[in-house]
């Protein structure tokens, strides 16, 4: 059997060896007993003992234990620093890589226990893991049992549909010609690809596939759809709840916002979808759950969350007697009030419109008064005048630096805020030079960078700025206010605001958002991470910083967790065994060996220290 070289990931390292010179120095230099010279017949030794002085002193060197000890441990240290590392050949055939469904029906019925157990026997020599959802998540790569049994645990609970396919495409290219793939799953549902036909393709090239079906079929009542709407100024949740089972069964509903709770039934013959409507649903998280879901607890509770500014009456401030703003929004299906000032008392009010505005319209404790009402959830709309400077610099989606003339706009992101107005039409003739702040999301924006439509979340509610006015005449900033467009855009900011756009806030799980900045969020399960990129794989309720997002799974297949889409003792195989082996090389890393060693001089010097009483 040849012995494989052993070769250096950082070969600088062995500079290191430099410290053993200090170390021979220190035993030459250090003090010893001294030769006296008396008259004997030893006398004419004299000369012969100065000639071989040098020769015993390291002779005396050699032998002493404790300096080949501490010599042996200078060289495997600088021989870890050098991270030594030899190649080793492996075969493809002892390749054995594990996907593991990690889809909402997987919590039913304990199956996703049972698939870690399982998953956990079947491991071999060499073992990859990979995760099965919306796309494969790679948890592990060419490990030991050890290793991989300790990845199989970790496995997480995910609320999400599962690609399959994907997956066993995915381990396809990890394992190789001649290696396994085993796939632990209830085989209820799946997104993407048909999962048998991506088996019979990896079989097909030489790789076997292992299907394990895990779980049994059991009875299930979930909710499996859900969105908001207005009636009446308010909202009202519609949600659609499935009955899985046989028989006829009856569910109580417990609805609750806050401190406050309600309650209902409904009636839901077997194999059908009834309808349950919970009105009048009051600012903040709601959360409706219904009694005897079944197996999947996953999706027996509904979360949603409306803004605080919802529903809320829309103040316009503004100096002048008729702006066309007002106009626009006496055209619109809401409650709005007009005054020339922002009054002290904000708190019946959802939506604040700061229009053109005069010297008095911003009084002296205004900005105190509006950074309150945001941060209470409220919504803050600000338009283009000379009084915005007067306003806190970190309230706005803006960072004022001053005034300039003529601009071209750009729309630099799409949003129901400025769908169907043709923003790239409008001339601008005035307008407020500024830089967005980093969290800020900017829609609209001058040729000279400046934000023309800009937002940001700022505690609970949010501030919108607009960079285009309605003031008229031979001092109109711009020709926006005579567009037939202009009452749409206001209808589309208050919808937006606080009337059917609430997507932003109650999502299905699997999506994915990316955000201007990177923030703190903490998932349903407690899990707290800075990013910015969401992932939407729990139901419950997500922390964005201060705004909330409520997720739910509103996915029948999923719940639907009474039958087996795939019946895996019909399953043939067309594995079709290809004759050469695929060698691969595995890097092995020799450092835990020379560090282990490095630990055993050290206690083999302790134990001569103590014998030799030197420890004191």
């Amino acid at each position: 059997m040849a012995i494989p070289d052993v070769l250096l990931s950082n070969p600088p390292g062995l500079l290191a060896l430099a410290s053993i010179i200090p170390l021979i120095l220190l035993y030459l230099l250090r003090p010893r007993t001294m030769d006296m010279i008396v008259p004997s017949l030893l006398f004419f030794l004299k000369r012969q003992q100065q000639r071989n002085k040098l020769s015993l002193l390291l002779q005396k060197l050699i032998r002493d234990p404790m300096f080949l000890i501490q010599l042996l441990i200078l060289l495997l240290l600088s021989i870890a620093i050098a991270s030594p590392y030899i190649l080793e050949e492996r075969v493809s055939g002892q390749h054995t890589v594990i996907v593991i469904d990690n889809s909402a029906s997987m919590q039913a019925g304990g199956r996703l226990d049972m698939a870690k157990e399982l998953a956990a026997g079947r491991l071999s020599t060499v073992n990859s893991v990979v995760w099965a959802q919306s796309v494969p998540v790679m948890a592990l790569k060419e490990a030991d049992r050890t290793s991989a049994a300790r990845t199989i645990d970790l496995t997480p609970q995910r609320a999400i549909t599962s690609d399959l396919a994907a997956a066993i495409t995915y381990s396809r290219r990890l394992a190789g010609p001649g290696g396994t793939i085993i796939v632990f799953s209830d085989f209820a549902s799946w997104s993407g690809d048909d999962p048998l036909v991506a088996k019979g393709l990896a079989e097909q090239e030489g790789v076997r596939v292992e299907f394990v079906q895990v779980g049994e079929t059991s009875g299930n009542i979930g909710i499996v759809n859900g969105w908001l709407d207005m009636e009446d100024g308010t909202y009202r949740l519609n949600l659609a709840i499935r009955n899985f089972d046989d028989t006829q069964k009856t569910v109580a509903l417990d609805i609750r916002t806050g401190n406050e709770r309600r309650g209902g039934s409904l009636s839901l013959p077997a194999h059908s979808t009834r309808a349950y409507i919970v009105p009048d649903l009051r600012a903040g998280v709601t959360e409706v759950s219904i009694s005897n879901g079944g197996a999947l607890g996953l999706d027996d509770t509904a979360y949603v969350y409306v803004p605080a500014a919802a529903g809320g009456r829309v103040l316009l401030v503004d100096s002048r007697d008729e702006p066309p703003t007002g106009t626009a929004l006496g055209l619109l299906p809401v409650s709005a009030r007009y005054t020339t000032a922002v009054p002290g008392n904000l708190s019946d009010y959802g939506v604040v419109i700061l229009g053109y505005m005069g010297n008095t319209s911003l009084g002296p404790n205004a900005a105190a008064d509006l950074g309150g009402f945001i941060k209470g959830g409220g919504t803050l709309v600000a338009t283009a005048s000379g009084e915005l400077t007067k306003i806190d610099r970190g309230l706005l989606p803006i960072d004022i630096t001053g005034l300039s003339n003529e601009t071209e706009l750009v729309v630099v992101s799409e949003s129901p805020l400025i769908s169907g107005i043709p923003f790239t039409d409008i001339e601008v003739v005035r307008h407020i030079r500024g830089t967005a702040p980093d969290t800020a999301i900017v829609l609209v924006e001058g040729d000279d960078g400046s934000p023309m439509l800009s937002y940001w979340r700022v505690g609970e509610g949010t501030v919108i700025y607009l960079g285009l006015n309605d003031v008229t005449g031979d001092d109109a900033w711009s020709g926006f206010n005579t567009l037939p467009q202009f009452p749409l855009f206001w209808n589309q900011i208050l919808e937006w605001t606080g009337g059917t756009y609430t997507d932003e806030h109650n999502v299905r799980t699997g999506s994915m958002f990316k955000l201007p900045a990177q923030q703190t969020i903490t998932s349903p399960d407690g899990t707290v991470q800075t990013t910015s990129n969401v992932w939407i794989d729990q139901a419950g309720l997500y922390y964005i910083g201060e705004q909330i997002m409520a997720a739910n799974l509103y996915d029948a297949r999923e719940s639907d967790v009474d039958q087996f889409s795939i019946n895996t003792s019909t399953i043939t195989s067309r594995y079709t065994e290809r004759p050469e082996i695929i060698r691969s090389q595995v890097k092995k890393d020799l450092v835990p060996y020379v560090i282990w060693a490095v630990l055993g001089l050290l206690l083999l010097e302790l134990i001569i220290i103590l014998r030799r009483r030197e420890m004191f």
